[in-house]
Formats: C-alpha cells, structure tokens, sequence
C-alpha cells in the first residue's frame, strides 16, 4: 500500500473513531454521573473530568485529524489543506491544539494512579490530596497540556528551512505540496551555509521539555501502579476493618487501571516516544506504513472500554441501558430457585455470604 493510501486510510479510522469516541465516552459520562457507587466517592469526578476531556478530544479528532511523519532528523505534523473548510491559521491552531490535548492526556494518566494510590495509603493522602491539594490533579493536566501546545506554536512552527527540508518527502510520500498543509514541525540536525549539520536549539529546547512531560507522567504510572499493586496483595486482606465490598471495588478500579494504562503505552507513550528518539538521533525511521497517527486516532475510541466493562455497577448500567433501548422487561426471579445468599434463622444473611451479595 502506498503512503498516499495509508493517509486515507489514516482519514477514514479518525474519522470513525472520533464518532465512536463522542458514543463512548458521552455513555461513560452517563454512567459515572448515575451509576457510581457510593464507596466510590470523590474519585468519579476525576473520572468525569478525564471522560470530559476524551470527549473534548474526540471532536478535535473530527475537526483536525493531522498526520504524523519523520524524516531524517525532523518530525512533522501536518494538516492537508486541500479539502479542510478552515484558514491556514485556524488549521495550524487546530493542529497546536490536537498536540496540546496530546501532552494533557500524558498528565491524566499519571493523576489518575495518584489517586488510587492515595485512595488506599491514608497517610500519604492526608499529607498530599488533603482539602484543596486534591485541586492539583485537575490543574497539572490542563498546565502540561497549554505548556505543550505553547511549545509546538512557538518552537515548532513553520520556518522556511523546515519548509524546504520537507518539500521533497511530503511530495514523494504523500503527493502534497507542502505548502498546500499547515504544520509543526522540529528539525534537529539542520545544514548551515556549508552544508555541515548543527544543533537546532528551538527542537531540542522544545523537546527536552516534552520529555520531562512524558518523563513525569510515565514515573507516575510505574510508581505509584506498583506501590498499589503491592498494597493490594499484601494488605487488604490482611485489613479487617476494610469491608469484602470496598475491597472488591479497590481490586476492580485498579484492574481497570491497569487495562487503561497498557492502552495508552501501546497508542501514545511508544509511538511518541519514536517520533521524538529517531529524529533526535538523525535517524531515518523509516516507516512503509506510518500508524503513528492511527493510534493516537484510535486511542479516545477504546479508552472508556475497560471502566465500562470491569466496574460492576457500571457494567449493569450499559445492559440496563440497553434493555430500555430495546424494550426488553427485567426477567422474572423465581424466589424458591434464585442465588440469594444464605440467610440464619432469623431471616438474616451470613456474614461469609454479605460481601458476595453486595459485590456481585
């Protein structure tokens, strides 16, 4: 398949991910909003504000759905202006703000293990979530986010060299004319008047900081996920006083940590991470089929998948939907033959069983 296919193809997946992405993460908007369980507490308005923001994405995605391509020591990030409705200015903000939603989304994930770590650990959330410090979760995604956008506007914007440098491989690979796209674009390794490469200080400048961006989010990730991880299986059940229930909600919310951080590891962390090391090391990358863009396309799509699937009460929630929808009636329960716990003779069920009926 040429390049030129794989972009249409590229086209196509944004835009039917972006489609299903507004599906998505409107009914996980639902969900949290009317299906939470109340042990859940603050934690569903983290949720509520990540699911807000992956619906803001998903119409960015319908809007500007730019491409991704590197060539010797640049990267780019284009917008092919042929058949966009908008200005050049109004794409190449589009595309700065598509970037800018990238680097806040790298902040979420970090938050969202914070959280959970400090969910379980009481002495750590009393000295760094308590009162107002929770705010601080809401805040550092949107001050990554501008700080990424503000880098790829004023370090990484059209230049007449990283114009010419490009102009021969965007037509070779994509039949476009380079000035027919707004970009953002870094070039690390440039030729002076002599033809010897330097240091680009703007690229690297630039991108020492998106490093630190990733840097932070994925230290965040790994640490606190293992220092949860390691809670879970050593203490809850050792805590008597932490009810079956809430431990059972602990394990699912963290299970389905775990599924949205591998999601993210394979759709943003690793191809981010290649557009940025090839370039930087004046590398060709080399790409017959450049999915950098796809996955990043396909990301805000599944991203809602595993709290829907994995919570339980969420889980009821997408069948009770679906029932309504399809005007189906709840079946019967036949008392004599149902599944409820085992109750003492005073009409009251076991304690081994109470867990079993409030988790299941």
């Amino acid at each position: 398949m040429p390049t030129v296919g794989w972009v249409r193809l590229e086209e196509i997946t944004q835009m039917t991910c972006g489609i299903i992405s507004v599906h998505t993460n409107a009914l996980l908007m639902y969900l949290i909003i009317a299906k939470s369980p109340p042990k859940l507490g603050s934690y569903k308005w983290l949720m509520l504000y990540t699911s807000s923001f992956e619906f803001f994405y998903a119409f960015v995605n319908l809007f500007a759905g730019p491409s991704v391509h590197t060539y010797g020591s640049a990267f780019i990030v284009f917008q092919d202006m042929r058949n966009f409705l908008f200005s050049h200015q109004v794409a190449q903000f589009l595309v700065c703000l598509y970037c800018s939603c990238f680097g806040f989304s790298m902040a979420v994930f970090g938050g969202h293990f914070i959280y959970r770590y400090g969910a379980i650990d009481t002495v750590f959330r009393e000295k760094y979530l308590a009162g107002a410090k929770q705010v601080l979760l809401y805040v550092f995604p949107f001050f990554y986010g501008i700080l990424w956008g503000i880098i790829c506007w004023v370090y990484y914007g059209e230049t007449p060299e990283r114009t010419e440098y490009l102009r021969d491989t965007m037509l070779e690979n994509y039949r476009l004319n380079i000035s027919d796209c707004a970009y953002i674009s870094a070039h690390f390794w440039p030729f002076d008047e002599h033809r010897n490469v330097y240091p680009d200080s703007d690229s690297f400048l630039g991108i020492a900081i998106m490093w630190g961006i990733l840097g932070s989010s994925a230290i965040s990730v790994i640490y606190f996920g293992l220092a949860c991880y390691r809670w879970l299986t050593k203490k809850l059940g050792e805590m008597e006083s932490v009810s079956e229930s809430m431990k059972s909600l602990q394990k699912q919310l963290f299970n389905a940590l775990l599924i949205q951080s591998a999601i993210p590891l394979f759709l943003m962390y690793l191809p981010a991470g290649m557009v940025f090391i090839f370039p930087m090391l004046n590398t060709e990358l080399n790409l017959k089929y450049p999915f950098i863009g796809l996955t990043i396309a396909v990301y805000p799509a599944i991203d809602p998948l595993p709290t829907m699937i994995i919570i339980r009460s969420y889980r009821r929630g997408c069948w009770e939907l679906f029932r309504a929808i399809t005007c189906r009636k709840n079946p019967r329960i036949d008392v004599h033959h149902s599944n409820l716990p085992s109750t003492t003779a005073a009409g009251t069920p076991k304690a081994d069983n109470i867990s079993s009926y409030l988790t299941n």
